[in-house]
């Protein structure tokens, strides 16, 4: 018995560990992924069925003001800036949240609960599938919150350069848009719809603080807030930028001796949990299974 729950422990550990590092460091980098989203291939028919009858769903049951503007404004730091997109996002949440309630009713009835039990556990189950897009939609904005950091770095280096080469800011912006485009297309489509305020004829301070509030991401909004003050100050646009980037690199470099001090302790629990036992399974399991064997007979007498 023992030696099957070592093997188990074993083998459930060794999976972790693969698909983790299949995930993290096997897959192609972030160059490939914007090369492959590039060609990927439509999504099937089927994609397009779903989110068209959770759109109905959603015009036909609308949300309340409040949450229709919280709901769209998500979705636009999320990347999606259709018009229907919060009408799809709503319908979504109803949707699961009836799914869910069929499932928590056909589950409950198998289940020797009281009545009052079975009401919550119905309950909880529709709750749960009402919140699990926006569960989803969160994650979403901090990967693309976090691609938009990533991007920061190289668009101030690009920028540097087209300022000290003599290109006026929106040339400069439109040929990091460019220039970034494959490794950071989430950062050009912001620069890009930056850039066509501008040519609709806003400010392009408007235009930048207008990016700032689509990502609500702090980094982009520091970015933003020097190009306003040197464009309303007069400053040099490069040293500010270099500035700036360098700012960046030592914020990285804090946050990376950060993480680093938080390993030791974030180690602990998973050596409590799950090499600790491992290494007691193994070093004291057969001494503790030949002192059984010595103990045994003399406690039966023989």
């Amino acid at each position: 018995m023992a030696l099957t729950i070592a093997i188990l422990i074993f083998v459930s550990l060794t999976a972790a560990v693969f698909a983790l590092g299949y995930r993290r460091y096997v897959r192609p980098a972030a160059l490939y992924r914007g090369v492959e989203a590039v060609v990927a291939s439509p999504a099937p028919r089927g994609f397009f069925t779903v989110i068209e009858i959770a759109r109905k769903i959603g015009a036909k049951l609308p949300p309340a003001p409040g949450d229709a503007s919280r709901y769209a404004r998500d979705l636009v730091t999320a990347g999606y800036r259709s018009a229907s997109a919060p009408a799809v996002f709503y319908g979504l949440k109803l949707s699961l949240a009836g799914v869910f309630l069929l499932f928590g009713l056909l589950l409950q009835s198998r289940t020797p609960l009281a009545l009052p039990a079975q009401i919550a556990y119905v309950l909880l189950a529709a709750i749960g599938g009402f919140r699990l897009p926006g569960f989803f939609l969160a994650r979403r904005i901090k990967e693309r919150q976090r691609k938009l950091r990533r991007a920061l770095p190289d668009a101030l280096d690009l920028m540097v350069v087209c300022a000290e080469a003599g290109c006026a800011v929106d040339r400069a912006l439109r040929t990091v848009s460019r220039e970034v485009e494959v490794a950071h297309p989430e950062f050009t489509d912001e620069l890009n719809l930056m850039l066509l305020e501008v040519n609709a004829g806003a400010r392009r301070r408007d235009a930048l603080l207008h990016m700032a509030e689509r990502t609500r991401e702090p980094e982009v909004r520091k970015f933003v807030t020097v190009l306003v003050q040197a464009d309303r100050f007069g400053t040099e646009i490069a040293e500010a930028l270099r500035t700036h980037a360098e700012h960046l690199r030592i914020r990285r470099r804090q946050d990376a001796e950060e993480r680093a001090g938080k390993v030791s302790v974030k180690l602990v629990f998973p050596i409590f949990l799950f090499i600790l036992p491992c290494m007691l399974l193994v070093t004291v399991g057969p001494a503790a299974i030949e002192i059984w064997k010595m103990v045994l007979p003399a406690i039966r007498g023989n």
